[in-house]
C-alpha cells in the first residue's frame, strides 16, 4: 500500500505495475491469501489514496505531456483497486461508492478497466440481493454511461462491459435499469464482438470466450421472463454454435470453478429443458463413455449434478465404485434419452441430493483435517508439557540453592549488624570531635566577617570614587554630543537646500519631457499628414496613370479612325475612278 500511494502521488506507471503485480500474486497463492485478508491498514491507506486516484482521473490525457503514460498510470491503479474490491473485506465496503465515481470518471479513457472494477463492487452484494441506498443512488447516476456498449473496439471490453450488465441483473433494483437501458440486440452483438475477438488469442482467448458465454446466458436467462424480446434473444444466442460450443467445453474442462458455474446455471433451473437438451444433448454421447467427465455432462443433461460435483471435489473413487457410477449415468442417458425422466425438478432433486453428499463429505474432509490438525496441536502441547515439567525441576533444585544461600546471608547479615553497632560507637566518637571542630570554625567564621567588612567598605569608598570620575566622563560626552547634533543640525540644513534644488531640477526634467512629449506629438502628426499626402500622391499617381491610359487608348483609336476614313477616302476614290472608265 505505501508503494502504491507513492506511485500514485509521483504518477509513477512502472511502481503501480509492480504494486498490482505484487498484490495479485500474494493473493492468487493460498498460502499468502491470509496474509493478506487479514491485513489491518487497507481501509486507512486507501482513504489517503481516493483523492490521488480521483486527481489522476480528472487529468486530461491530451493536455498532458506523455499521454500514454497518464493513460497507464490511471490503468494500472484500477487494476490494483479491482484486486482490492475482490478480497470482499467489510472494512472496504465504506469506499465503494468512491470507487463507483472514479469507475465512472475513468471509463472515458480506460473503458475495460473501469468495467471491470465497476462489476467487482457490484458482485460483492450479490449474495444480499440488494445494493445499499447510498451505492444505489450512485450507480443510477452513472448508469446511462456505462451501459452504453463500446463502440470502438466492442470486442476488446466488450467481456467487461458483459460482466457489468451480468452483475446488474442479480439485482432487482438494477434490472429494470438494465432493462430500460440495454437493448437485446445490441447485448447480442457485443457477445458475438467478445467471441470474434478472442477467437484470436489462444488459450487465453478461449478461456474469456467460456466466461463470455457463461456471463451472457446468466445475464440473458435472468432478464427473459421479465420480457419477450430477451426470451427471443436467449434462443437466438443458444442456437447459436459457438455458444453451445463453450458451454459444452467448459463443462467438460478440467476448470472446476467454470463447470461449477455451468452447473448452479442447471442446478437452479435457469435452463428450460428443451434448451437443455437442445445445448448440452449433442455432447453426451461423446463424453459419456470418460468416466472423469460424465459426471458433469450428465448433469448438463439435467440427471447428474451430483456426480459431477463429485468429480472435482470428492477424492478418487475405487475401480469398482467408478463402474457402479458408470453404469448408472448410462442408465440416467438412457433414462432421458427415451423419455422416462420427463420431469426435470426430479431429476434436479436427484441432483441437489448428490450436490449435498458432495457438501457434506467436504465438510467430513475438513473436519478429519482439523482432528488431525488439532491432534498434531496436541501433541505440541504434550511436548510443551513435558518441557515444562522438564523446567520446574530444576526450578525447584533452583529453589533448594536459594534457600540455602539465603541461611548463608541470614549469618552473615548478623556479623553484619555486630559490625554495625562497632561502627555506631566509632561514630559516636568523630560526632564528638565534629562538635569541637565546628566551635573552632564558628570561631574563624566571626574573624574572616570583620575582615570582610573592613574589605567592604575600602570596596564602597573606591566605587564611589570611580562614579564621580564616571560623572565628569558623562558630561563630557554629553557635551560632545551637543557639538555633533549642531553639526547634524548644519548638514540637514544642507540637505534640505540640496532637496530643494533637486526639486527645483525635477521640475525642470519634466517640463523638458513635456516639451519632448510635445514635439513627439507634433513629429507624430506631422509624420501622419506626410503620410497622408502621400497616399494623396499615390492616389493623383494612379490618377495621372489611368487617364494616360485612357488617353492612349483615345489616341490609338483616332489613328484608327484616320486609317478607316483613309481606306474610305481610297474605296471613294477607286469608286468614283471605275464609272468613269
Amino acid at each position: 500500500m505505501r508503494t502504491f500511494n507513492k506511485a500514485i502521488v509521483d504518477q509513477d506507471a512502472t511502481q503501480l505495475l509492480h504494486a498490482f503485480t505484487f498484490i495479485s500474486d500474494l493473493c492468487n497463492d493460498n498460502n499468502l491469501r491470509s496474509f493478506v485478508l487479514t491485513y489491518p491498514h487497507f481501509s486507512q491507506a486507501l482513504t489517503d489514496a481516493m483523492k490521488d486516484v480521483d486527481n489522476l482521473c480528472k487529468i486530461n490525457p491530451d493536455d498532458a505531456g506523455e499521454p500514454e503514460h497518464m493513460i497507464d498510470c490511471l490503468r494500472n491503479a484500477l487494476k490494483f483497486l479491482t484486486v482490492l474490491v475482490n478480497l470482499d473485506l467489510y472494512s472496504l465496503r465504506c469506499h465503494h461508492g468512491h470507487v463507483v465515481c472514479i469507475c465512472m470518471k475513468a471509463s472515458r479513457v480506460c473503458l475495460p478497466e473501469a468495467l471491470e472494477l465497476f462489476a467487482a463492487i457490484v458482485v460483492q452484494y450479490r449474495d444480499e440481493g440488494c445494493l445499499p441506498k447510498e451505492l444505489l443512488s450512485v450507480i443510477n447516476d452513472g448508469l446511462p454511461a456505462l451501459l452504453v456498449p463500446p463502440a470502438l473496439e466492442p470486442g476488446k471490453a466488450g467481456l467487461q462491459w458483459l460482466q457489468v450488465v451480468g452483475a446488474l441483473c442479480e439485482s432487482i433494483e438494477t434490472q429494470e435499469r438494465v432493462l430500460q437501458e440495454v437493448s437485446p440486440d445490441t447485448f447480442e452483438d457485443t457477445l458475438y464482438s467478445v467471441l470474434q475477438y478472442t477467437s484470436q488469442n489462444g488459450p487465453v482467448g478461449l478461456e474469456a470466450s467460456q466466461q463470455g458465454v457463461v456471463v451472457a446466458c446468466r445475464a440473458a436467462l435472468s432478464l427473459a421472463p421479465l420480457h419477450n424480446t430477451w426470451s427471443i434473444t436467449l434462443n437466438r444466442i443458444l442456437a447459436h454454435h459457438q455458444v453451445r460450443k463453450f458451454l459444452c467445453a467448459g463443462l467438460t474442462s478440467s476448470n472446476g470453478t467454470r463447470r461449477r458455474q455451468i452447473l448452479q446455471l442447471i442446478k437452479h433451473h435457469y435452463f428450460p429443458s428443451d434448451q437443455m437438451n437442445q445445448v448440452f444433448g449433442e455432447s453426451v454421447q461423446s463424453v459419456s463413455d470418460i468416466p472423469s467427465s460424465g459426471g458433469p455432462l450428465e448433469g448438463g443433461g439435467g440427471g447428474g449434478g451430483g456426480e459431477g460435483a463429485e468429480s472435482w471435489c470428492a477424492p478418487r473413487l475405487q475401480p469398482a465404485q467408478e463402474h457402479a457410477v458408470d453404469r448408472l449415468v448410462a442408465a440416467l442417458t438412457e433414462a432421458l434419452h427415451t423419455g422416462k425422466i420427463s420431469d426435470i425438478a426430479t431429476s434436479s432433486v436427484m441432483e441437489l441430493y448428490g450436490y449435498k453428499m458432495t457438501c457434506l463429505e467436504q465438510r467430513l474432509h475438513s473436519h478429519t483435517v482439523a482432528l488431525q490438525g488439532a491432534s498434531e496441536h496436541m501433541a505440541s502441547l504434550q511436548h510443551s508439557l513435558a518441557m515444562l515439567q522438564a523446567t520446574n525441576s530444576s526450578q525447584q533444585d533452583v529453589l533448594y540453592t536459594t534457600q540455602m544461600q539465603n541461611e548463608k546471608h541470614k549469618k552473615t547479615i548478623e556479623e553484619l549488624h555486630k559490625q554495625l553497632e562497632d561502627a555506631e560507637t566509632t561514630l559516636r566518637g568523630f560526632r564528638a570531635k565534629l562538635a569541637a571542630e565546628r566551635l573552632d570554625k564558628e570561631s574563624q567564621k566571626d574573624n574572616l566577617q570583620k575582615e570582610f567588612k573592613a574589605q567592604l567598605l575600602n570596596i564602597e569608598s573606591e566605587m564611589k570614587a570611580r562614579e564621580r570620575e564616571a560623572e565628569e566622563r558623562l558630561k563630557q560626552a554629553e557635551a560632545e554630543t551637543k557639538a555633533v547634533q549642531k553639526k547634524l543640525e548644519q548638514q540637514m540644513n544642507k540637505n534640505s537646500e540640496l532637496a530643494g534644488v533637486l526639486i527645483k531640477f525635477e521640475e525642470r526634467v519634466k517640463q523638458r519631457d513635456k516639451k519632448l512629449e510635445e514635439a513627439a506629438a507634433a513629429e507624430a502628426a506631422l509624420r501622419r499628414e506626410s503620410e497622408h499626402k502621400d497616399t494623396l500622391i499615390k492616389q493623383l499617381e494612379k490618377t495621372v496613370a489611368e487617364r494616360e491610359n485612357r488617353l492612349y487608348q483615345v489616341t490609338s483609336q483616332l489613328e484608327e479612325m484616320k486609317r478607316v476614313q483613309e481606306m474610305v477616302a481610297k474605296l471613294m476614290s477607286k469608286s468614283s475612278a471605275t464609272p468613269t472608265s
